[in-house]
């Protein structure tokens, strides 16, 4: 995956990328439930009663579509409502594909060129610039440990894990796992989605 090339496109609608999150929220918290089945309404909405990190993946989504319909001035205010009662700071700009599981928001902050499908993040992450102006592309299926950073123009591939309190500073590649600082690869394999 180079810096201009990556998995995701702006394709999904705000009704998949919610769908999507909510999936990934059941498959932790209610594992037997399977996504061909219906959607188990009123466990959801106690899911959504009781996480606080769900609630602010929930407002940043709709940021991000009321940016993308134009809508003027109020995604920017429920940007910074998600960092007032969440701790949250994704700006309404950042494209963030579906499946997006953040258990623990407060002091997390994401700002990237795209990030793909199914990012999970634990808490206290932080995405974004290094030295100048430039910001990381990551691909689908990443996991980012508690503390990790990803910092700078960089890619990250498809399939990756960073470790709890690494720094990545440099591309990695598909398929690997990662931890340290600055972040090594330590192994590249296939890695399983379970999440």
């Amino acid at each position: 995956m180079t810096k201009q090339q990556t998995s995701f496109e702006n394709t999904y609608s705000f009704k998949e990328t919610v769908r999507g999150d909510l999936i990934a929220w059941l498959r932790i918290w209610r594992s037997e439930w399977n996504p061909e089945q219906e959607m188990p309404w009123p466990f959801v909405l106690g899911l959504i009663w009781n996480s606080m990190g769900l609630r602010a993946t929930l407002l940043y989504r709709l940021s991000y579509f009321l940016r993308s319909k134009k809508v003027k001035a109020i995604p920017g205010i429920l940007a910074r409502l998600n960092i007032t009662l969440h701790g949250l700071d994704i700006p309404s700009s950042v494209q963030i594909g579906p499946g997006l599981y953040i258990p623990h928001p407060v002091g997390n902050v994401v700002m990237a060129r795209r990030i793909g499908a199914n990012l999970s993040l634990i808490g206290s992450n932080t995405i974004g610039m290094r030295n100048t102006h430039a910001f990381p592309v990551l691909g689908d299926n990443v996991f980012m440990g508690a503390g990790a950073r990803v910092l700078g123009d960089i890619v990250i591939g498809d399939n990756v894990n960073i470790g709890a309190n690494a720094v990545v500073i440099q591309d990695l590649p598909s398929n690997c796992t990662a931890e340290g600082v600055p972040a090594k690869i330590l192994e590249t394999s296939r890695v399983e989605k379970d999440r």
